[in-house]
């Protein structure tokens, strides 16, 4: 399983039983992907933590309104096994803007709107409404 596919089985897990917080081991795509979930509004913050030996942990808080978490769904697009790639023109839009689309492109992992001001393409990494 990829850190990607463990992040949304974890974070999905999590929200669907309404826990507040979980924590997994973090990278680097990790670490960006939530500062845009957090950005974005989907998740209410998170946090960065150094343990033993230099292994890094992030926690992660989710966010609900009415005792209902904010998304609905999240799914992962590109999988070791096939990647998905979109062009300039060709960048997806989520449930016409309601939802997010992230991107890992040549100026970092961005969401959908900023690789549209940036003209940029890249791996369709998951979206998320």
């Amino acid at each position: 399983m990829t850190t990607i596919a463990n992040f949304i089985s974890t974070f999905k897990n999590a929200a669907f039983s309404n826990k507040k917080s979980f924590t997994m081991d973090s990278s680097k795509k990790l670490e960006s992907i939530t500062r845009i979930l957090f950005e974005e509004g989907f998740i209410e913050k998170y946090q960065v933590n150094d343990i033993k030996n230099n292994k890094k942990t992030i926690s992660v808080f989710i966010k609900y309104r009415n005792k209902s978490n904010v998304f609905t769904d999240i799914k992962q697009i590109s999988k070791p096994g096939l990647r998905i790639y979109r062009g300039i023109n060709e960048v997806p839009c989520v449930l016409n803007g309601l939802g997010l689309a992230i991107l890992s492109t040549n100026k970092g992992i961005i969401s959908d709107k900023n690789a549209r001001e940036n003209n940029v393409g890249g791996e369709y990494i998951l979206k998320i409404w």
